[in-house]
């Protein structure tokens, strides 16, 4: 996505405007690098989740371009952890906006984002744009001769263009990167189907070997619910994978006492107990 000067512009405002009543750690945050991307980390929002961890490689890859270290994204790209009174853990990746060798306000410590001067003297000042105002006003005032204000193009990191590009594709589609999303469902459905099997493991004069040949069998069951209808974690049924798993106790169970009859009471020989253990 070729990015024009005009959106980088209103990104780089947005991302340097500085929450009120907020207090920062670092004397960077807000000043030279600004805010791109959220993740309440406890909020068990995988697609969040997976959009901040996403967008966190690639900015910090595009940092690093052409690099054999990463000394770039480490002064460029910063992943922050704070306290939010609404979600309690609120990761935020600051990055920084403009290149260290841009020209900064002579009045401020503001990027500068014009050059003007004195038609007499011809040296130019950089000025950020509420002194560039000041200084029109002062030119206007006082009658002085000045030159054509020259609009400065301070240049972009190439993190910023990249986290820039990322946000905008948010717009368009929900998820960065459709496989890594994929992933962590999928990690998330098999935890959550193996605390719900573990939860159903309530017999406690079962062994853990039973334990182990009981879940062996649930899971292999391909006609169970879990298997032809959930495929996320918020799908799984604790009530549904107990009742499942209780049959599918049942069933080993019965097997095992089917074994016990067959050569302790029917007294079958070894070669029938070969053929019986073969079927």
């Amino acid at each position: 996505m070729e990015l024009d000067r005009d959106t980088l512009k209103e990104a780089a405002e947005e991302a340097l405007t500085r929450p009120s009543n907020a207090m920062f750690y670092d004397d960077r945050l807000f000043t030279t690098h600004g805010a791109v991307f959220n993740w309440a980390e406890r909020g068990d929002d995988l697609l969040e989740e997976s959009n901040y961890l996403t967008a966190l490689d690639l900015i910090k890859s595009a940092a690093d371009d052409g690099r054999s270290d990463t000394e770039m994204s480490d002064e460029q790209v910063i992943d922050g952890t704070s306290g939010h009174w609404l979600v309690g853990s609120l990761r935020t990746i600051y990055v920084q906006v403009y290149e260290d060798s841009v020209m900064l306000c002579r009045e401020c410590d503001e990027v500068a984002l014009w050059a003007v001067s004195r038609k007499k003297y011809g040296r130019r000042r950089f000025l950020c744009e509420s002194h560039k105002e000041s200084w029109d006003c002062e030119t206007e005032r006082y009658g002085l001769p000045a030159l054509e204000p020259i609009e400065y193009r301070p240049k972009f990191t190439a993190a910023f263009v990249v986290a820039t590009e990322l946000a905008l594709a948010l717009r368009d589609y929900p998820i960065l990167d459709d496989s890594d999303y994929s992933e962590r469902e999928w990690e998330a459905f098999q935890h959550a189907m193996k605390e719900a099997v573990e939860n159903a493991q309530r017999y406690h004069y079962d062994t853990c070997e039973q334990d182990d040949r009981i879940a062996e069998r649930f899971y292999e069951d391909e006609s169970t619910t879990h298997r032809n209808q959930w495929c996320r974690s918020d799908d799984v049924c604790w009530s549904t994978v107990s009742e499942e798993y209780e049959a599918a106790r049942d069933e080993y169970f019965l097997e095992l006492a089917t074994e016990v009859y067959r050569w302790n009471v029917l007294g079958y020989s070894p070669d029938q107990r070969e053929l019986f253990s073969a079927a």
